[in-house]
């Protein structure tokens, strides 16, 4: 896996070290790849637009808590490593003790507790000078082996039922789909996430469906 390999453990304890005589605020860059692109939960100093090399974009992680229930749990994104796939996404840039402690709370909360855990990827971002940059940053991945974890076990039909189904405290499962896919669109106009449109597109059918059966009764 290489250059990509995820990296925890020592690691990231490795990338949060402070060097408290240093003058300089600490830096941390975190990358959202799903809802916090629109909704992060925390501040930041600046975000730029960026890539994960090598991994691909799934929605193979279950939730029972903002995007489902027990009984029907909800379908979330989550990275999966793949060396033909790209992953876009937000880097947000925390500056600070303060605002790093403040995400890093918030992340476990919202990500850890429900079958993350932190992982640390290279990022590729294009700059304002010509080639690209690469920073380690710091992002939540689904373990396959975390209670949560659905995995692709059905077809997409399947799965575009169950994320029309699902209902969580956040809301409707399908609104969180339909809200990523518009804002990978937003942001990257030319982005092909194959995975993330189809599921899109048959939501949408199975939406339709519903309707007008209802309107037929």
């Amino acid at each position: 896996m290489g250059e990509k390999k995820k990296m925890r453990g020592s690691a990231i304890s490795s990338l949060l070290t402070i060097d408290v005589s240093s003058r300089t605020p600490p830096t941390v860059w975190v990358f959202a790849y799903g809802s916090l692109i629109w909704n992060p939960g925390f501040k930041y100093e600046e975000t730029i637009k960026g890539y994960a090399r090598g991994f691909a974009r799934r929605f193979y992680q279950g939730n029972t808590h903002h995007r489902g229930d027990a009984q029907m749990p909800g379908r979330v994104v989550t990275l999966i490593e793949d060396k033909k796939s790209n992953t876009s996404g937000l880097l947000y840039r925390l500056t600070g003790l303060k605002q790093i402690s403040s995400a890093l709370k918030h992340l476990h909360e919202r990500e850890v507790l429900n079958g993350y855990e932190f992982a640390v990827v290279p990022i590729s971002f294009n700059t304002h000078c010509p080639g690209n940059t690469t920073v380690i940053a710091l992002t939540c991945i689904a373990s396959t082996d975390n209670e949560f974890y659905l995995g692709p076990g059905t077809t997409t039909e399947e799965m575009a039922v169950q994320i029309h189904t699902a209902k969580g405290r956040a809301g409707p499962n399908s609104d969180y789909l339909f809200k990523l896919a518009e804002h990978v669109r937003e942001l990257f106009p030319t982005e092909e996430d194959e995975h993330l449109f189809e599921l899109e597109r048959h939501v949408r059918i199975v939406l339709q469906q519903r309707i007008s059966s209802v309107a037929v009764e």
